[in-house]
């Protein structure tokens, strides 16, 4: 799998799931631009071939701005991973129009923005890869996670349809479920104890990433994919 020259932008890149993914295409040579609230983060992992960018996706006009920055500049994007997620745990009845703006802008909002621009140059090349990450939140409903459900929920809609308007012109769009627990610090705050007996380091579910944006698993366009089980597949 070859991505030197490839322009490969991942949000949430400063830690966690997103960290692990950001090493994994650094050694294949990519050009990277990250993407995260914390832009100290980002220079301290001194990720190779990185362009660091800070942008709160919860405020859509800082997404709209770095969309506008990226057209000023002429920067174009061949594979979209958009990893960004904050869970912060609320009763329906504690949550309020702006958390639910916050939740619903991370990863929904924000991931509609960025595939847009995106979208008009992998049409253009007739190729292109779109990975939101989802999680089980994206196909179940679970107590005090009502926006971030429904956030991740529809992430699973967006990419359902946008693989069939893609279809035509090479883009492949897939969510990608982690299918194990993952050692972040997202998950440091929200899993029990008898969870994070079961961890792995995120680094294990980069090889699904890799497979993903290679352009090869046409197949699973329009899909929910196990990050866990494709990493462990041998190649096909």
């Amino acid at each position: 799998m070859e991505f030197a020259n490839q322009n490969i932008l991942i949000t949430g890149a400063a830690d966690g799931l997103g960290l692990a993914v950001s090493k994994a295409f650094a050694k294949k040579k990519a050009n990277l631009f990250l993407i995260d609230v914390n832009y100290k983060k980002l220079i301290q992992n001194n990720i190779s071939n990185s362009n660091n960018i800070e942008c709160d996706l919860s405020n859509i006009n800082s997404v709209k701005s770095l969309i506008n920055k990226f057209k000023i500049e002429n920067i174009y994007i061949d594979i979209l991973i958009h990893n960004a997620a904050v869970l912060v745990p609320k009763s329906f009845e504690e949550t309020t129009s702006d958390y639910w703006d916050e939740m619903t802008n991370i990863s929904l909002n924000s991931g509609f923005l960025l595939s847009n621009y995106a979208w008009t140059n992998m049409k253009k090349n007739k190729k292109g890869v779109i990975i939101f990450v989802s999680s089980r939140s994206g196909i179940e409903g679970f107590k005090n996670e009502s926006a971030y459900c429904a956030s991740k929920h529809g992430l699973e809609g967006l990419m359902k349809s946008l693989a069939i308007e893609g279809s035509t012109s090479g883009i492949q769009v897939f969510t990608l479920t982690p299918g194990m627990f993952m050692n972040t610090p997202m998950s440091e705050k929200n899993y029990e104890e008898e969870y994070k007996k079961k961890w792995v380091d995120p680094i294990e579910l980069a090889p699904a990433f890799l497979k993903l944006a290679s352009g090869s698993y046409q197949r699973l366009s329009g899909s929910h994919v196990n990050a866990w089980q494709l990493s462990k597949e041998e190649n096909q």
